[in-house]
């Protein structure tokens, strides 16, 4: 059987986005519901430059085997005055150990644990940025005491 190459990634940006504490909704019928939110950070890669507006929040689900549910839902604004938005969508894996350590924000190195998303970008179709819309993206994120460190890549 022949396996056909993997498509090639290119860089596209790192995001430090900063986090206030989570409010814990509760058990629901899904899992454990947190709303952690976003209140700034930045942006930064070979293309764009950014700030991180505070407003936005990451909706969590902890499912009962112990894996993170993410949704994120927040904007930045770029150095030339763009605004664009991002929803971010992915899985945090970790043995129950790890997964404490993070909930109580200690730093936990970021081999310890899986954590991969799907950002979708939406920016002005006449912008500078328009080529946000037009293609998929895949992140890494690393979780850190007040922030997490998303590193962004285009899939060609």
């Amino acid at each position: 059987m022949h396996i056909p190459q993997a498509p090639d990634l290119e860089y596209i940006c790192e995001l430090q986005v900063a986090l206030e504490s989570a409010m814990v909704v509760g058990e629901t019928a899904l899992g454990t519901r947190r709303v952690i939110p976003i209140t700034g950070g930045t942006v930064e890669g070979p293309k764009i430059k950014a700030n991180i507006i505070n407003g936005g929040a990451d909706w969590q689900t902890l499912r009962a085997d112990g894996v993170t549910e993410l949704e994120a839902h927040y904007q930045f604004q770029t150095d030339d005055g763009e605004i664009i938005y991002i929803k971010n969508v992915g899985l945090r894996v970790a043995t129950p150990q790890v997964a404490k350590l993070l909930a109580e924000g200690k730093s936990v190195d970021a081999s310890q644990y899986y954590f991969r998303a799907v950002p979708k970008f939406e920016a002005n179709r006449n912008g500078k940025y328009h080529w946000l819309n037009d293609g998929i993206f895949i992140c890494t994120g690393e979780r850190l005491p007040d922030a997490v460190s998303i590193k962004v890549w285009k899939v060609l």
